[in-house]
């Protein structure tokens, strides 16, 4: 079906780094088949006399990480129609100068989503289930004494409380997977009503409700000015002795020496998958704290699950062409939150 439909002019403007990483060999084949394919020799800065002339042809153009700014190329591509990002932000990539040239904008943001609701997921359910903590004495007693669960005596999925921060494409994700699991789930967002709230299974509820009543407290927000050290020493000080706090959102959301105050005093355990600053400092005691597991922003897609972005950009292309919806696409409206 795909090789009857017209073949416009597609630019594809990855590094070389980047190609085989977002594209499979079958995936290239798929937009040889959709399009008249042109390899960008110069997607990082755009300056070579023949990247210029392929951009100045292009109907659409492909991108990924690291690719240069095309903003100021604009009046330099009369044939551009669509800016298909293989990435999630768009930052650095198109500027929001596109829509007013009649550009439309893509970007993979809600498949990126998908291994970080998987990652906390995974991390919910082992916080849950008392892993971190009770692996830790495991370890440091190298032994299991008959009364070694009466120290976890509030461990268990089923019937934990789950505080979900911020109402995310993450955070639903994360809720459709929580689903299936006999879970009280508290949300906490400005965006949501007790309609919502009642169609998505969970309860509306304060930060102080949900630091001070969650066994696991998972944050999702987005990182912006109204947000920065959203959550406090005071916060923190609200949660149980053996919660966890989970963050795959971004450092600056805490207060950063507030958390790590709270947990060297070994009350609560973390799982911490961003830093302020995002390369966590060589001194940081989020390195060597026994009650932290610090994982190196993995949480979002990383080796084979960078071809689920890459399908996602050919399954926009080929959506595209054929005139039907682009999943991968947002309005000028979006923009701020995509970039």
């Amino acid at each position: 079906m795909e090789s009857k439909m017209r073949k416009p002019c597609v630019v594809l403007s990855v590094l070389d780094l980047y190609k085989p990483m977002f594209f499979t060999p079958a995936a290239f084949e798929r937009i040889r088949d959709l399009a008249d394919l042109r390899i960008d020799p110069d997607p990082a800065g755009h300056a070579l006399a023949e990247s210029r002339e392929m951009l100045r042809e292009a109907e659409v153009v492909v991108t990924a990480w690291e690719t240069g700014d095309l903003t100021e190329l604009l009046p330099q591509m009369p044939q551009l129609r669509m800016v298909i990002h293989s990435g999630g932000s768009v930052k650095g990539v198109i500027g929001v100068q596109a829509y007013e040239a009649g550009v439309r904008i893509s970007s993979q943001t809600q498949l990126n989503a998908e291994p970080v609701a998987e990652y906390s997921l995974a991390m919910i359910i082992l916080a849950a289930k008392g892993i971190f903590a009770s692996r830790r004495r495991y370890v440091e007693n190298r032994a299991k004494e008959e009364t070694f669960w009466e120290n976890f005596p509030g461990v268990g999925l089923y019937g934990a409380k789950i505080g979900l921060i911020g109402l995310s494409r993450i955070s639903r994700r994360v809720i459709e997977m929580l689903a299936p699991f006999h879970v009280d789930i508290k949300v906490f967002s400005h965006h949501l009503d007790e309609a919502r709230a009642r169609e998505l299974g969970v309860t509306t509820a304060s930060i102080d409700e949900i630091m001070r009543t969650c066994d696991v407290v998972s944050l999702h927000s987005a990182s912006t000015p109204q947000t920065y050290h959203m959550l406090g020493a005071e916060d923190f000080a609200k949660m149980k002795d053996g919660a966890t706090f989970i963050n795959t959102a971004r450092g600056a959301i805490c207060d950063q020496d507030a958390l790590i105050a709270e947990l060297q005093r070994d009350r609560i355990c973390a799982v911490i998958d961003v830093t302020d600053p995002e390369v966590n400092v060589p001194d940081s005691p989020l390195w060597t704290l026994p009650n932290v597991i610090l994982t190196p922003h993995a949480a979002g897609s990383m080796g084979r699950e960078l071809h689920r972005l890459g399908d996602g950009a050919i399954d926009d292309l080929a959506n595209y062409i054929a005139d039907t919806p682009v999943a991968g696409e947002f309005p000028v409206g979006q923009y701020a939150g995509r970039a």
